[in-house]
């Protein structure tokens, strides 16, 4: 026998019933804790799902990150080579202007078509300045760390000026 809507059903075997399902407070309540269970199950993400993120974020780091150290040292090579044709235009310059080559890279600073401060090597470093009576030379003190990150000789990170001629005219 059991509750059915406030009356009383007895339950005849191998009777169909027609009517109204009868109230089973048990599988109510398997009901009720089954949908409380998927409630607080989807609260939060699964460890499948965080897995799946992590691994996705590991895959961009290890393209992502060798890709952007390789652009900072390219990008510090074509600063370097900026550097060194500002230096040679205003050692050029400095020539013309006075006949000979300056002593050093901190003499053209504050010089018409000179340089507004004394440059240096994005890689670290002060570029090497030489003069001698054959003519004059301008190198960078990374010129192999520059080699390695994309330059292709030696010779792009160095610079030579030839021997000033002197005139003869009385």
């Amino acid at each position: 026998m059991y509750s059915c809507l406030g009356h009383s059903v007895m339950h005849v075997p191998g009777v169909i019933h027609s009517g109204p399902v009868p109230h089973n407070p048990i599988s109510s309540r398997k009901e009720r804790r089954k949908m409380q269970v998927y409630r607080k199950s989807r609260k939060g993400f699964s460890l499948v799902e965080l897995l799946a993120v992590v691994l996705i974020l590991a895959v961009l780091a290890a393209v992502a990150v060798p890709l952007y150290v390789s652009q900072r040292k390219s990008a510090a090579g074509r600063a370097c080579k900026a550097n060194l044709a500002a230096i040679a235009s205003a050692v050029s310059a400095y020539a013309i202007r006075n006949g000979a080559y300056p002593d050093s890279i901190a003499t053209l600073v504050g010089q018409p078509e000179g340089l507004a401060a004394v440059p240096a090597c994005p890689l670290g470093g002060a570029y090497t300045w030489t003069t001698s009576t054959t003519g004059a030379s301008l190198s960078c003190p990374n010129a192999t760390a520059h080699v390695g990150y994309g330059g292709s000789a030696s010779t792009e990170w160095q610079r030579t000026f030839p021997a000033l001629a002197t005139d003869s005219i009385p």
